[in-house]
Formats: structure tokens, sequence, C-alpha cells
């Protein structure tokens, strides 16, 4: 097989003294996955985590870091530019930062026919239209339906109504992508439909948590409300990567891969904690709620 490397490279001193043997394909394709295989000379004692959003640059996005049974690690690349671009694999052990030595990768465009024109994959007119907002609407109509209740109720000295919270964005998300897991359009070879419901929910989860119209904007534009309102760039990373590789399969009609789609799942899914507000920064906000009611 031909345009094929091999490196021996030596982990960072403060992490661990390993030295590694990297292999894969010294080519990749614009929007197709590389895989680089890392093998420690020597077995590595303590925990050993990839760090996955960490190696996310606007060059290279991480599609899967997974250990393998030899003690190998395999990680699943997508090149997001062409030219001459250069990848740093990134671990944790124990805590602490291991990063391995820089590969180089020259990528190139996919192949596509002379006369192949890009087309949606249906009329515009025909695309469904997001339903997450409705329930969204209906789970605050209700909310507000039964606060009226109680008051009405407290009024005439009648037992108080309890008040069901709004569905979290976050809970409304991961509700989606349960069901999108359990649809079966990926397994059924669908994965323009696949696609197009992943990234209206990722869409819809912006919108109800940033309050501006992700489901209205292009894939750069997503891209970069993320990176305005997150101060860690590897949010922003993440979803222009599953953005960008879902136009790929449905308007390019590229062929992904059998486990792209389930892994951009995680992706999102990712990224949803990662923008999730801390239980702790909630907690102001569920007080000024209850006073409310009060």
């Amino acid at each position: 097989m031909s345009g094929l490397f091999a490196l021996v490279l030596a982990a960072a001193a403060s992490a661990a003294p390993n030295a590694w043997t990297v292999s894969g394909a010294s080519t990749a394709v614009l929007g197709s996955n590389a895989v680089l295989v890392y093998r420690p000379a020597a077995p590595i004692a303590g925990k050993l985590a990839p760090d996955v959003l960490a190696c996310g640059t606007t060059d290279f996005a991480v599609v899967k870091a997974a250990a393998r049974p030899d003690g190998s690690w395999a990680w699943t690349v997508l090149p997001m530019n062409m030219g001459a671009l250069d990848f740093t694999a990134r671990w944790t052990l124990d805590g602490r930062a291991l990063t391995a030595p820089t590969v180089r990768l020259n990528v190139t465009a996919p192949k596509v026919a002379k006369d192949a024109d890009i087309a949606d994959i249906k009329a515009p007119r025909s695309a469904p239209l997001p339903w997450w907002p409705w329930l969204v609407a209906a789970a605050l109509a209700a909310a507000a339906y039964a606060a009226w209740r109680a008051r009405k109720n407290r009024a005439i000295d009648a037992p108080a109504v309890a008040v069901a919270p709004p569905v979290p964005p976050e809970a409304a998300a991961e509700n989606a992508l349960a069901e999108l897991e359990a649809s079966g359009l990926w397994e059924r070879g669908e994965h323009a439909a696949f696609y197009l419901r992943l990234t209206d929910i990722l869409r819809v989860y912006l919108e109800a948590r940033y309050g501006e119209a992700a489901t209205a904007m292009t894939s750069a534009e997503v891209a970069r409300l993320v990176k305005a309102r997150e101060p860690d760039l590897r949010a922003s990373a993440t979803a222009r990567e599953v953005l960008s590789r879902a136009d790929l399969v449905k308007f390019a009609r590229i062929k992904p891969s059998a486990t792209e789609g389930p892994d951009d799942v995680g992706l999102v899914r990712a990224l949803i904690h990662a923008t999730t507000p801390t239980d702790a920064a909630r907690v102001p906000a569920a007080a000024t709620a209850a006073e409310a009611a009060q």
C-alpha cells in the first residue's frame, strides 16, 4: 500500500517515559476519515484517556480515539482543509497532560465526477420543520397554566397545584438524540435523513440555549455563534466539524463510513454537555423563580 509512514515518537518527559510507534497513511482526502495508530514501546502504567476536544483544530476534527486490545490506540481524524496539515494526539495520564509529537498528512480534494452537480436531498418546501420548539412551547404553556391554577387555589384556601418546570434545552436535546439513535435511519442507510435530523437537534438546542435563531443560520454562522458564546474554542470546532460533515453527506452526496453517524451523535452529545451551565450557575435563577411563585 503506497503512501504509508511509520515514526517512532518520544512522549512528553513530564508525563511518561514511553516512546510511540505511529503508523498510518501519509495522505488523506478532504472530508474522509483517516486512521492513525499509536503503539507504545512499553506498557503505560496509570489511567490513560484521550483528550479528544483538545486535539480539534481548524485543520482536523477528531471523530474517535479508541484503545485496542493489543495496547495501541487508533485515532480517527477528519481533515477539514487541504495541503500539508499537522495533527497532534493528546491524552491525560492520571490527570497529567501527555502529548505525542506532530504527524503531518498531505490532504487532497475528493474525487468528484466532472459533470456532477451539488444538489439538495429534496426540494426545500418538503424539508421537515423543526418540531422541538413546539414541544418546548407546549411545556411552557402547561407550566404557565399550572402556575395560574396554583395562585387561584391559594386565593380560595384550596390545596396548591404543583407546577411542572419547563423542559431544559439539554434534556430536550438528549431525548431527541436518544430517539434518533433508536429510529433505525442510520442502519437502513438513510444517511442524509439521519444527518438532517441530527443537525436540526443541534440547531434547536443552540437556539434555546443562546436565544438566537440558530435554526435559520448557515453552518458557518452556527459555528461563529458558538465561538462567540463559548470561551473554549473546542466547542465551536466540534459544531463546525459535525455541520461540515453533515453538509458533505446531504449536499455533496459523499458516502459516510459505517461509524460516522453514531460517532457524530456522540460529538453532539459532548457539545451539549460542554455548553450546559453547571448546577451552581443555575441556583440564582431557581431561587428567583421560587420567590416569584410566592
